[in-house]
């Protein structure tokens, strides 16, 4: 007997064929639909264009661009389509492309900028790209053309172009970044910065670290009032953002050498290229700038010069459709020429007691900075589906910078300082953001940040010259040489020291760990953002002095036997402190129709607490938290030919912590103190149009006044009451125009003029008359030639056209012994260039 078996089980067949039945349409759909994938990248320069969005023509079917401008639209039935492409201030572009069933066409399309309308600038401030006309929050951006037309390679010189923004730099070890009033300049291992400045997403803003060439960059972001929930801990006031360019999958370079005056050397280059098709490609780009000092030392050498190099390699790694791999490495190496701390009371010899001439500084061309920056950053991109993605942002960095200086500002060898300052920090960050295009889009992720730094400050002096000065004798002689007619101690007969040797340390050590959220839900026209960051930190700082080698003998008489000028620890003093806080932000805008929008915002911002340690004890300060009220309208006219921002802002402070230097009755202390309340107020503005296809105009205006309150929380009157916040000027403007004429056989010319002022600025807290900038009009151009290849260029640029004199700095160290001294501004620089691109 033969027994016929079925295949199909007799319990499931039922089950089996209606799943059959029911899988047949999506099976048939998969037989007779098809995929179309590709990439978008701007017509000018073949870069990706991040968030473009892209649309199939009689078809409901959308897609957004990932971070390497790659898109892709799954399940179109087989037919012939248009792919269209738009994105943030550029032209539209499309292309057509045939579906095959089970097969993924390709789609790449290139999209141009308008000759005729402003490009709109996309930035990244909110953690998603959008316009910065969208954006409410008062935010800059300078694109790389910009930056380019202007000759800005530098942060001082960027500053002078950004309402609300001043950033002073004494040298590459030593700036000062000023947002509205708010300065951070405190080189203090363990004392964290106001203004956050960010690479790429990763925090560089210890000050001795946080100097970099911009060269070879996408844009730079700078954003002002509290910024904790956007970029944390150390943003309490602003934070400036440089966006590096990546690698890309072109094969590009580009060479510019030039020199000028003082003797200048500039060089810089850049080479992209494909390292496996489609997959990797890879990019480096490097800048060499070398100047003399334009301040000449009696001592030996020249000051405030300049020899800086550096050097970017990034690689980009696209391992799936949907993921993205971003690699940089950042090298940068300053071997810089002394800075001129020059005394205005005491003339050099064969010069003048002006901060502009010769200076007579002791030390001659052992003066300077050695300083080296170094950094590693992953960035990784995934898209997870077509309304969420994961970004991680991993790095490292280490700084070490060793500078000489001469406090005093003459040839006396009376206050000579070194500052020997290093620094280690790593941090993580994960963040997950939601946009599926409708009404509501966010972000919400964790951060850890560990960081290890330390401050080494020796003294060195000849007792014959302190004495001098304590005595309140000149320490020079009529001729200008240091005078060292006092060879023994009046006190005990016994003769002073020629040279004696001290100093003193500072460590801090922070772990830190964030969380954070932000969303932002729009109904109709109105938009409402919230959002949140929580931080918890961990702080280990530590001070130490030892007993110098050779007992001073000034120590009696200044309080810091057996030192001269610090007192001794006995032994490392240590402060910790665990710290937690929270601080947000809400903002409503709305959208007025026409081009125009405009927003309101309140926010709190935070400066951590600061474990103070120093010879006599150890203090916690509390945390110094800033209320922001801020308002602003943005917009476009004349059918995009020129757009505008304006905003205005308040803010009050508590526990306002401030930085100072004095000679006490223990000896030379650099501390921070609480200077207790403050208030600030004003408003910015700025406005770009495009004239015609040939010309271009800016113009931006700002207006801050910030003081110092009469009062204490308690009532009680303030030291500083009524003083204006240090290195902030009340009115600031800038305004330029860039004209390309037109096209001729011999090629095009090529003019970008412009003026930058800043009104007078108070260098320090006490507000002191003598110790203040009236104020400064800089006048910049440059001009040139590009030839019929529209590749090379002749190129003569400006600074200072007008050589105008000026300081940058006033009062500094000297300033606690009563010899104050000054720092000149450049004067006119000239430099010629001559530049190709492959």
């Amino acid at each position: 007997m033969i027994i016929m078996k079925s295949s199909w089980p007799r319990t499931n067949w039922p089950l089996s064929l209606a799943a059959l039945i029911l899988a047949s349409p999506a099976l048939l759909s998969a037989q007779s639909a098809g995929t179309v994938a590709g990439s978008v990248s701007t017509a000018e320069g073949n870069l990706p264009v991040e968030r473009a969005t892209i649309s199939v023509r009689g078809r409901d079917a959308r897609a957004t661009t990932d971070v390497a401008g790659r898109y892709q639209i799954s399940e179109l039935p087989v037919g012939t389509y248009w792919i269209v492409a738009r994105a943030i201030g550029l032209l539209p572009d499309s292309v057509q492309v045939s579906v095959v069933a089970g097969q993924t066409a390709r789609g790449t399309l290139a999209l141009k900028r308008s000759t005729t309308t402003l490009q709109q600038v996309a930035i990244t401030a909110q953690k998603r790209s959008e316009s910065a006309q969208d954006v409410p929050v008062a935010v800059t951006a300078l694109t790389a053309d910009f930056l380019t037309k202007q000759s800005i390679q530098q942060f001082d010189a960027l500053s002078a172009y950004v309402p609300g923004l001043n950033v002073q730099l004494q040298s590459p070890n030593n700036p000062g970044f000023v947002i509205r009033g708010i300065t951070s300049d405190d080189g203090t291992s363990y004392v964290e910065p106001r203004v956050s400045v960010f690479q790429d997403g990763v925090s560089i803003s210890k000050s001795r670290g946080s100097v970099v060439e911009l060269f070879d960059l996408e844009r730079v972001e700078v954003l002002k009032g509290p910024q904790g929930t956007l970029f944390g801990r150390g943003a309490q006031i602003g934070a400036v953002h440089v966006i590096q360019n990546k690698a890309v999958n072109a094969r590009e370079s580009m060479v510019a050498i030039g020199g000028g005056t003082f003797n200048e050397l500039y060089a810089t280059g850049m080479v992209n290229a494909p390292l496996v098709d489609g997959k990797l490609f890879g990019r480096v780009a490097a800048i060499y700038n070398k100047r003399d000092g334009f301040i000449t030392n009696a001592g030996g050498g020249t000051l405030n010069g300049k020899n800086t190099g550096a050097v970017r390699a990034s690689l980009r790694w696209l391992p799936t459709t949907a993921s993205t791999v971003d690699i940089i490495v950042n090298a940068q190496t300053d071997d810089s020429p002394g800075t001129s701390f020059k005394s205005t009371r005491f003339a050099p010899p064969a010069g003048d007691a002006t901060p502009f001439a010769r200076a007579g500084l002791n030390g001659g061309d052992s003066l300077g900075i050695s300083r080296q920056v170094g950094g590693l950053t992953v960035l990784y991109n995934q898209q997870l589906s077509p309304a969420w993605t994961l970004t991680s942002i991993s790095a490292g960095r280490r700084f070490y910078s060793d500078e000489a200086f001469d406090a005093d500002g003459t040839l006396a060898p009376v206050l000579q300082f070194r500052e020997v300052a290093e620094g280690s920090q790593a941090s993580q960050e994960l963040r997950f953001a939601y946009d599926r295009g409708g009404k509501l889009t966010g972000f919400a992720g964790a951060s850890g940040f560990w960081e290890r730094g330390s401050q080494r400050v020796p003294f060195n002096t000849d007792e014959r010259s302190l004495f001098a000065l304590l005595a309140g004798q000149p320490i020079v002689n009529a001729n200008g040489t240091a005078n060292l007619s006092i060879v023994n101690n009046p006190s005990t007969g016994l003769p002073f020291k020629t040279s004696h040797t001290e100093q003193y340390q500072n460590f801090g050590q922070t772990t830190a760990a964030e969380v954070f959220a932000d969303a932002t839900y729009t109904v109709s026209r109105l938009s409402l953002t919230a959002g949140m960051r929580g931080t918890y930190e961990q702080v280990e700082n530590a001070y130490e002095v030892q007993n110098s080698a050779t007992r001073g003998s000034l120590g009696a008489l200044l309080g810091a036997a057996p030192n001269n000028l610090f007192a001794p620890t006995n032994g490392r003093k240590e402060g910790t402190g665990v710290f937690r806080s929270v601080v947000g932000r809400a903002i409503a805008n709305f959208d007025l129709g026409r081009d125009f929008m405009g927003y309101a915002s309140f926010s709190k911002g935070r400066r951590p607490n600061v474990v103070v340690v120093n010879a006599s004890a150890v203090r916690t300060l509390n945390e110094e938290t800033v209320l922001s009220t801020e308002g602003g309208l943005k917009g476009q006219l004349a059918g995009g030919r020129a757009q505008f921002d304006v905003s205005a802002f308040s803010y009050r402070y508590n526990n306002f912590q401030t930085s100072i230097t004095r000679l006490t009755p223990g000896g030379l202390v650099n501390e921070t103190l609480d200077g207790g309340r403050a208030k600030a107020w004003g408003f910015e503005g700025s406005v770009r149009g495009q004239l015609n296809a040939q010309t271009s105009v800016f113009a931006t205006v700002g207006y801050t006044d910030a003081k110092f309150d009469s009062t204490d929380a308690n009532g009680n009157k303030q030291a500083r009451a009524g003083n204006r916040f240090r290195l902030t000027p009340m009115h600031s403007y800038s305004a330029g125009l860039s004209l390309d004429a037109t096209k001729r056989r011999f090629g095009q010319l090529y003019v970008s003029p412009n003026t930058t002022y800043r009104g007078k600025v108070f260098f320090e807290d006490t507000n002191l008359p003598a110790i203040s900038e009236k104020g400064q009009l800089l006048f910049n151009v440059r001009a040139g030639l590009r030839l019929p290849d529209d590749r090379t260029e002749l190129t003569i640029v400006a600074r200072n056209l007008f050589d105008q004199q000026y300081i940058i700095d006033a009062g500094n160290t000297g300033g606690a012994f009563g010899i104050p001294t000054f720092i000149a501004g450049a004067p006119r620089f000239v430099t010629v260039q001559v530049s190709r691109r492959f």
